[in-house]
Parts: structure tokens; sequence; C-alpha cells
């Protein structure tokens, strides 16, 4: 069905990504080519053409509905407010009153994408990349066919690009406060798999995350900013809660979203990051590597525990649940790419070592595009 048009779209998905994977190694500025390809994305979503039963066709009418309420109305805050995912409600709104709904999944993949290639741009600030590491991870992120997921179901790859963020400050730039707190609490309130994602962060944040003098005085901190959000939000929680048992009940009883494909690919995530986190835990330089292993574990060593922390979770939770665990693994997937610049710029693996892991992610990354244009969800995209 509609196969012509469905070549067409994964093909110019997949010769952009070509294109910029090879710009990127041979521009000076590496930056405008990954923003030009932003702005690429986004009009691929502005020109995206839903075909029947898929989300975008749903939510087009939620867009709709939300657009016509007023905000200094109390009765429309209150239907804003009840609907469970507030944050999710009022952008729509905000979008729903742009005069085009097609400027819903092309601000979505502008802010997606912006999120998630952020994490590129403040790695290379802190450390000094090959723009060749850069390219590849871009290339590893983008071959997992997430495009659809931002352009046609919206929130959660939204919410998950905001969490992802939030991580990467907190635990590898060490900036916390009320502003990245607060920007989990606006990702938890877009989605439900948000809200679980934030939750497994905030446990591991309170148990293992913290480090530094400080600890016990940040660490009262951030319960004191949950028990004060749970106070607030815990119709929120319930609901986040109630939906993820309502994902189990499907699936026991066979009843729920299932796609062989995608599940496939989140496992080759799940599975590539986890080898990741061996070689970061086992390969050691042994010239060099022990005297970095100390400072590295200091600066990046709560980053790679949540990482170690969150996959094994998400592992067993995709066999339990797909629907939970496939949508926990697109945050894996953006993580993935700050992860494995950490271990390419790291002085505790030897050259020889690094040179095989570049080509390893090569060929799964371009495994993972074949997989994803012909059978993934990303196959599904077109233009008339």
């Amino acid at each position: 069905m509609y196969l012509i048009p469905r070549l067409i779209g994964v093909g110019i998905y997949a010769l952009l990504l070509i294109i910029v994977y090879y710009l990127i190694p041979r521009t000076k500025r590496w930056s405008i080519p990954l923003n030009i390809y932003t702005i690429a994305l986004a009009l691929m979503g502005f020109f995206y053409v839903p075909m029947d039963g898929s989300d975008l066709t749903r939510i087009y009418p939620v867009l709709q509905l939300y657009a016509q309420y007023a905000l200094d109305d109390p009765e429309s805050w209150g239907i804003i407010m009840a609907s469970g995912t507030p944050m999710a409600a009022l952008y729509y709104h905000v979008l729903g009153n742009l005069g085009d709904e097609r400027w819903l999944p092309f601000v979505n993949a502008c802010l997606t994408y912006g999120l998630c290639f952020a994490l590129l741009k403040s790695i290379c600030k802190r450390r000094q990349v090959l723009k060749k590491d850069i390219a590849l991870v871009l290339l590893f992120f983008m071959s997992r066919g997430l495009l659809m997921m931002t352009i046609a179901n919206i929130r959660t790859m939204l919410s998950m690009a905001i969490v992802a963020y939030c991580i990467y400050k907190i635990l590898i730039e060490h900036k916390g406060g009320v502003k990245y707190f607060s920007l989990l609490i606006i990702a938890a309130l877009i989605h439900a798999a948000g809200m679980a994602a934030v939750m497994v962060f905030i446990v591991y944040y309170v148990l293992k995350g913290n480090k530094g003098r400080n600890r016990l005085f940040t660490t009262l901190g951030v319960l004191i900013f949950v028990v004060v959000s749970y106070v607030y939000g815990r119709n929120y929680i319930h609901l986040a809660i109630d939906k993820g048992g309502d994902y189990l009940a499907y699936s026991q009883a066979s009843t729920g979203y299932f796609y062989i494909w995608e599940f496939v690919l989140s496992l080759i995530v799940i599975f590539v990051t986890l080898f990741i986190l061996l070689v970061y835990y086992l390969k050691i330089n042994r010239k060099l590597g022990l005297e970095e292993y100390k400072k590295e574990r200091e600066e990046y060593g709560a980053f790679m525990g949540f990482m170690l922390f969150f996959t094994l979770i998400d592992l067993v939770a995709i066999w339990i649940e797909f629907n939970i665990g496939w949508r926990l693994s697109w945050l894996i997937a953006i993580l993935d790419m700050p992860l494995l610049l950490l271990i390419l710029v790291s002085k505790r693996y030897p050259d020889t070592y690094k040179y095989r892991l570049r080509n390893l992610i090569k060929i799964i990354s371009f495994v993972l595009l074949f997989i994803a244009c012909v059978r993934g969800d990303l196959c599904s995209l077109k233009f008339v």
C-alpha cells in the first residue's frame, strides 16, 4: 500500500542521513550541516502525510479541540489540568492556534532533535572529539529510525528528549538546581513514558547519582522536591501508573501493541549499549587506563552507572510489556550518543580497540538503518 510514496520517503531519509554523515567530518564548522539537517527533518514532518491509523490522524482532532480553549477561562484550565498530561495539552493548545496543523510535527521535530543534537554540541565543548566520531554516533542514533515517533507519535519522543537532556546536564556536566528538575517535571507531564523515565532517574539519583561533599544536602533537596511534586502532582503519577497497568494487562491478554521489527531494533540498541558499558568497565589500557579510570570515574561514573541501571531495567521491561520497554529504549538510543563519545575520547582504551569499535558501530548502524527503512515504523514515511 502506497509502495512508491513510501520508497521515496525512506529514500529521502536515508539519503539525507548519509549526506550529513559524509559532510560533518569534512566541514570546518560541523554544527552547520547538523543544524541544516534538523530543519530538513522538521520539513519532512511538515510535509508528512499520515496513513489511515497513524497516531497523527488521532492527534490532529485533539489538537483542534485544545486549540479552542481559552487560557484566561477557568473552565478551560480545569479541562487542561484534568487531562492527565497537562503539558501536552498546553503544547497542543499553542501549536493548534498557529493556523496549520502541520506545524505540530514541524515544531516537534525541531524541539526533539534540537535537544538530542544539543548533547553532541555540549560534549564537544567539554572534550576534544574527532569529527568522524561525531558523524558516527549521529549515524548510529538516526539509524534507529525514530523520525516517525517524533512527527507522528509526538509526545513520547519529545518527553524522552527532554529527559535525556536533563540527565546529561545533571550527571555529566554536574549541573543541578531547580532548572533541570523542573524540566524533568515538564517531561513527566507530557507522556506517561516520560513519567516512568523520570521516576527511574530520581530513584537512581538519590541512591547513586549524587556525589561530592554536598551529597547529603543535595539528596535532601531532591527528596523535598520529590515530596512536594508528589503532594501537588500525585493524581498525574497515579494516572501514569494506571496507564502502565493498562499496558501490562493488554500484554497479558495478548491484545496490546507488538511489532516484531521494532522489538528487534530496540533489542539491538539495548544489547549494543550493554556491550559498550562492558567495554567501559572491563577494557582498560594498562599504561594510561588505570590513572584515567579514577579521574573518569569521578567525572562520568554516575552517568555510566545510570546507563547500566536503566538499560538493565529496560531489558527486563521489554520482555514483560513491549509498549513500555519499547518507549524507554528511545531514551537509551539518545543517551548512547554521549556514551559512545565518552568511550571514543577516553585514554583508557587502546587505539586498536577504538578502531574495532568504530567499525562495529558503523556496521550495526547500517543494519539498523536497513531494518528501519524496510520493516520498521520508518517505512510508513510518505509525503503524498
